[in-house]
C-alpha cells in the first residue's frame, strides 16, 4: 500500500471532525437567534419600560427616565411635600420590546399611575390601638392635635383631667395621603367633620331605632347620642332623626358632677357624677350628698393609666 493511500483515512477523519464542529457552531448560532427573536431582542429593535406595582403591570412608557419623570409628577400633583411622599406599593421597572409593548402617551400613563398607586407620607402618626388616626408634619403638631381633641370632645367644668380611652402613641411612619394634615387645626377639624351628622331621616310608619341603626351602619348608642332629645324606644312618625357620621377613632372620657334636688325623704340634695365619652353622656351615678348633709362625697375618678398618657411626655414645656 502506498503512503498516499495510508493517509487518506486520517484526512477523511479530520474533514469529518471539522464538518461536525461547523454544524455545532451553526446550530448554536441558530438557537441564539431563535431565542433573541422569541424575546423580541433583535439588534435594532427599540426598547420600552414596563412599570409594575407589586408585580402587576401598570403602564408602558418609552424609557426608565420617562417612568421616573411621570412618577415624580404624580407626587407633585398630590400637593404634598414631594420629598416625603412615596407609594404604598413596590414600584419596579422592566425592559420590554417596544414592537410588542407600545408605549402609552404621558396623559394615559399618568392616569394609569394615579389610579393604581396609593400615596403615603412619612409623618408623625397618631396611633390609637395601633391604628393610624392622622399624620402631622412633626411630633409637636401631633401632640397639639391630641390636646385639641381632648379640649373639643370634653364638656366644661370637668372634675378631673379628661383622658383617652384608647392606648395612644405618636411615632414617625408612613401615613396614607388622605390621613395627612399640615396642621393640628386641620386634623381636628377633619375628625370632627367626619363624626358630625351626615343626614337627617324623617320617621315613617314601621321605623324603629334598631332598624335605622342597622340600615345606616351605626350603633344604637351612637344614634341615641346624636339625638339626645328623642326617646329611642318610642319614636314618633314625623320626628327628625340625625344620622351620625363616621366614628371618631379617639374616645375622650371625662367626668362632671352636678347637684340634683332630694327626692322623697332624702336628707339633702344628691350629688350626681356624669360620665361622658366624646362629649356624649353615657352614665350617671349618685356619689353622695352635698356638704350640708355631712356625708362624705366620693373622690374624683382617677386619671387614665400611665400607658395611656405616654404621648404627654412629648409635650414641650
Amino acid at each position: 500500500m502506498s503512503q498516499s493511500d495510508s493517509s487518506d483515512p486520517q484526512e477523511t477523519m479530520w474533514r469529518l471532525r471539522r464538518r461536525l464542529w461547523i454544524e455545532r457552531v451553526v446550530s448554536l448560532v441558530l438557537l441564539v437567534l431563535l431565542a433573541v427573536v422569541g424575546f423580541g431582542l433583535l439588534p435594532g429593535d427599540r426598547q420600552a419600560t414596563l412599570v409594575s406595582a407589586d408585580g402587576q403591570p401598570v403602564t408602558v412608557v418609552p424609557s426608565e427616565r420617562d417612568a421616573r419623570r411621570l412618577l415624580e409628577q404624580v407626587r407633585l400633583a398630590s400637593g404634598l411635600p414631594s420629598d416625603k411622599v412615596g407609594f404604598a406599593q413596590t414600584v419596579t421597572f422592566h425592559s420590554v420590546a417596544a414592537s410588542r409593548n407600545p408605549a402609552q402617551s404621558d396623559g394615559d400613563a399618568m392616569k394609569a399611575l394615579s389610579e393604581t398607586l396609593d400615596l403615603v407620607v412619612t409623618a408623625a402618626a397618631i396611633l390609637a390601638q395601633g391604628q393610624i388616626v392622622v399624620g402631622l408634619p412633626d411630633q409637636e403638631q401631633a401632640v397639639r392635635t391630641l390636646s385639641l381633641v381632648l379640649r373639643e370632645l370634653s364638656p366644661r367644668d370637668v372634675i378631673a383631667p379628661p383622658y383617652f380611652k384608647e392606648n395612644i402613641k405618636v411615632e414617625v411612619r408612613d401615613v396614607p395621603a388622605d390621613r395627612f394634615f399640615s396642621s393640628a387645626q386641620e386634623a381636628v377639624r377633619a375628625l370632627l367633620d367626619e363624626s358630625a351628622p351626615k343626614a337627617e331621616h324623617e320617621i315613617v310608619p314601621g321605623d324603629s331605632a334598631w332598624k335605622l341603626a342597622r340600615d345606616h351602619g351605626v350603633s344604637l348608642g351612637r344614634l341615641a347620642a346624636a339625638n339626645p332629645e328623642l326617646d329611642m324606644d318610642h319614636l314618633q312618625v314625623g320626628q327628625k332623626l340625625k344620622i351620625p357620621g363616621k366614628l371618631v377613632p379617639l374616645t375622650v372620657v371625662a367626668y362632671r358632677d352636678i347637684e340634683l334636688p332630694s327626692e322623697g325623704g332624702e336628707a339633702g340634695p344628691r350629688r350626681v357624677r356624669i360620665t361622658y365619652e366624646n362629649g356624649a353622656e353615657v352614665k350617671r351615678e349618685v356619689i353622695g350628698r352635698t356638704a350640708r348633709s355631712q356625708e362624705r362625697l366620693q373622690p374624683p375618678p382617677p386619671s387614665a393609666p400611665d400607658d395611656r398618657w405616654r404621648w404627654r411626655d412629648e409635650i414641650p414645656e
